[in-house]
């Protein structure tokens, strides 16, 4: 097979190929390079007193330093900056024709002498988030240009870049707000329920004797659980001491306040701080016409006790004192004691701990 070379290259191909040629340079627009100066900074901020090095490029070009204002900042020839008073001005650098501004602002320098927070402590529930505000002393420090946020523990409470307390996990943790050589400490406790009425400190010192009404703060699933709702007894004790959330426990007798109405798997809880470790000796004052009342008590969530039967006393409000026979044992600092009705048919009044060394 012969190819006819002639044929590749005719005259038409050819013109074709020159005007499409032609035509594309016309339609070429050639835009200019405007010639500039780069600077390592496009502007700066900076203390009174303070130098920075200022950097031109291309580097091999020789280069002009000026300032607009030498009562705020000077320049040497080499782009060595210095702050010198408070103010504004442009540092310019020429080369030739083509010259760049750089403007600069000097402050006068505000030293940070403390820390204050605006809570220093704070009691959440898991999920809630609280904002605590760090205030520089004086307000108008400006020589630390942020303040660090930590935890001591991410798994109680954490905290971000702006001072966010996010409760996550029950327990006790410090957050720390610090800015230069100062720091200020925010305690965080996070806990589903609190005393009511408390401290509830148990110690060797005394028995302690704790009003079963007292139950912790938190609500119904969390400070205690009831079968029904309303408050047969109708005795508004907690609402009138402050708490809204527990209107559906049973209340009576505004002298000397007890819980009726009592029901199978009811339950109540209460926070006990303890300052003494060890084994406490446990009585509860309740009264029952029946004999097939019974509860157990967990401590921090595990059966201590068994199931107890709750004495026959002759009548709902005739109260005796019925000695648990299985001691408590508690741990220094805070135990969740929780009162279980394995069967109600007993009215509850008050607890006795008694340390037993």
């Amino acid at each position: 097979m012969k190819i006819n070379i002639k044929s590749l290259f005719s005259i038409p191909a050819i013109f074709s190929a020159v005007i499409l040629w032609t035509t594309g340079c016309d339609d070429y627009v050639r835009t200019g390079v405007t010639p500039y100066i780069y600077v390592n900074h496009l502007s700066l901020k900076l203390f009174t007193g303070e130098t920075f090095q200022l950097k031109a490029s291309p580097s091999e070009t020789s280069y002009e330093w000026t300032s607009e204002d030498i009562d705020v900042a000077t320049v040497s020839t080499t782009g060595l900056l210095t702050a010198t008073g408070a103010g504004v001005t442009n540092i310019v650098v020429k080369s030739g024709d083509i010259h760049t501004k750089v403007p600069v602002t000097v402050v006068n320098k505000i030293p940070i002498t403390g820390l204050r927070v605006d809570i220093d402590y704070v009691e959440l529930t898991p999920g809630v988030k609280v904002n605590i505000t760090a205030t520089r002393i004086p307000e108008n420090a400006n020589d630390i240009s942020f303040l660090i946020w930590t935890t001591g523990n991410v798994d109680v409470a954490t905290v971000n870049a702006v001072g966010d307390i996010t409760a996550i996990g029950e327990g006790e943790t410090e957050i720390i707000c610090t800015g230069g050589d100062f720091s200020q400490k925010i305690m965080v406790s996070v806990a589903y329920t609190r005393p009511f009425k408390g401290p509830h400190i148990l110690s060797s010192e005394a028995p302690y004797i704790l009003p079963m009404v007292n139950f912790d703060l938190g609500g119904e699933g969390y400070a205690f659980h009831d079968n029904d709702t309303g408050n047969s007894g109708n005795l508004q004790y907690r609402a009138d001491n402050g708490d809204n959330a527990s209107g559906n426990v049973d209340m009576e007798n505004a002298s000397l306040p007890n819980i009726g109405w009592t029901g199978d798997g009811e339950w109540l809880q209460y926070t006990l701080e303890v300052k003494t470790q060890g084994k406490y000796q446990v009585e509860v004052e309740e009264a029952s016409p029946n004999s097939d009342g019974s509860f157990r008590i967990e401590v921090n969530g595990i059966d201590q006790t068994g199931t107890v039967i709750a004495s026959n006393t002759g009548g709902w409000a005739n109260f005796v004192w019925d000695v648990v026979p299985a001691k408590l044992t508690l741990n220094e600092g805070i135990n969740k004691i929780k009162y279980y009705f394995v069967h109600g048919a007993h009215n509850i009044r008050t607890l006795r701990f008694t340390y037993v060394p």
